[in-house]
């Protein structure tokens, strides 16, 4: 079996997970006296769905050509808006972050375009798709804060988590071509080692009844996972497509467990 037709696999079995949570999503907002948070759940659901379909049927139309930009593009920065949009409607007060957050948060964001640019070569495309991702990681960081999933040693892990990812995938721009691997593989390892960390304060925030927590570290832990694709290539891109798969259920799980509190 080809990489192509694992990836074919692991996108459909996306598209069945995603049709099966959108359909429990929608439920969820009658359920909850039509919370916004389930709400904005649901149309990322949705978005993520219609883009899935998309990019398979284009996939089986035209097997092993470059996709242009196009609606599956479109698609992705509306869901990451939508998904930031729920993020921040389960945030209950304005909450401003400190500089050295917001200037973690921006360089990350930029060096991720800057790497997506580097690999291909679409300026425009991988500009206007890092600006909408540059939000929802603000987001996702806003809202760990304000609901103190982490203290300062988990934010000082998580940056050095993501300095050396960053510094890894530069490296193999600059090292010999034979010797490139080494860094890859050290930046595969860095970015499994943030899904396990993710993991960790949310079994810890399930255990401490932190419902809140468990959201935002919930939205956090996919949102990892949907980097770590972005940055990998062959197995490694279907390994995290799978992990992202099985995340994604975490969201709707948390944001219930919200929303039915209200």
């Amino acid at each position: 079996m080809t990489i192509i037709q694992i990836t074919l696999i692991s996108v459909s079995m996306q598209i069945v997970v995603l049709a099966v949570l959108l359909t429990l999503a929608v439920k969820l907002i009658g359920e909850s006296g039509r919370s916004l948070t389930a709400v904005f759940l649901s149309f990322s659901f949705a978005l993520w769905l219609l883009t899935d379909l998309y990019w398979l049927i284009y996939d089986l139309m035209r097997p092993e050509s470059r996709m242009p930009f196009a609606a599956n593009e479109i698609g992705e920065a509306a869901q990451f808006l939508v998904t930031a949009a729920a993020i921040n409607s389960s945030v209950k007060r304005r909450t401003r972050l400190p500089m050295s957050y917001l200037a973690g948060t921006f360089l990350f964001s930029v060096s991720n375009v800057v790497l997506w640019i580097l690999w291909s070569g679409e300026i425009v495309q991988d500009i206007i798709a890092g600006a909408v991702f540059s939000w929802l990681f603000y987001s996702i960081v806003r809202s760990l804060r304000w609901s103190q999933a982490f203290g300062k040693p988990e934010w000082i892990v998580l940056g050095v988590l993501c300095t050396a990812i960053i510094v890894c995938q530069g490296l193999t721009f600059i090292v010999p071509e034979n010797a490139e691997n080494i860094p890859a593989l050290c930046a595969y390892a860095l970015l499994i080692a943030g899904i396990v960390f993710f993991a960790y304060k949310l079994i810890s925030a399930y255990r401490g009844n932190l419902p809140y927590a468990q959201v935002f570290l919930s939205f956090a832990l996919v949102t990892w996972m949907i980097m770590a694709k972005y940055m990998s290539g062959g197995n490694w891109y279907n390994l995290f497509l799978t992990l992202e798969t099985l995340g994604m259920p975490l969201w709707y799980l948390s944001v219930r467990k919200v929303v039915k509190a209200e």
